[in-house]
């Protein structure tokens, strides 16, 4: 699976701020559904990459004077991405590994949520 990252990075950063926080939110939703079922791998580990470039690309355009504990809570979840890519084998083959992916993801799902409301306010 070609992907043109640099196409998918303008198409993104044209979007408005709540619509690329709706695309992070809906990977992550992505990724929990997959680690629950423990289907498609291959997909899930695309998405956390994908997933990866969206934080990358949504931080550096927040304001850090207004916007540093958002800021910092996505650089958490860049770390956590990092985390499970790098032990991706074991995860998903791993059941319980496989749904502790399933629920922080649904977790940070939320928080980003909540972060799209208070923009959609």
């Amino acid at each position: 699976m070609a992907i043109n990252w640099d196409i998918l990075k303008a198409h993104y950063l044209q979007a408005n701020r709540e619509t690329q926080l709706d695309s992070l939110a809906l990977n992550l939703t992505r990724i929990q559904l997959l680690a629950r079922s423990g289907t498609d791998e291959t997909v899930a580990h695309h998405l956390v990459r994908e997933t990866q470039f969206f934080i990358e690309w949504v931080v550096s355009g927040i304001d850090l004077e207004t916007d540093i504990t958002f800021a910092t809570d996505l650089v958490d979840l860049q770390r956590l991405l990092s985390r499970w890519k790098l032990g991706w084998p074991e995860l998903w083959t791993n059941e319980s590994k496989r749904q502790e992916v399933a629920k922080l993801a649904q977790q940070w799902r939320d928080r980003i949520q909540g972060q799209c409301e208070l923009l959609a306010g």
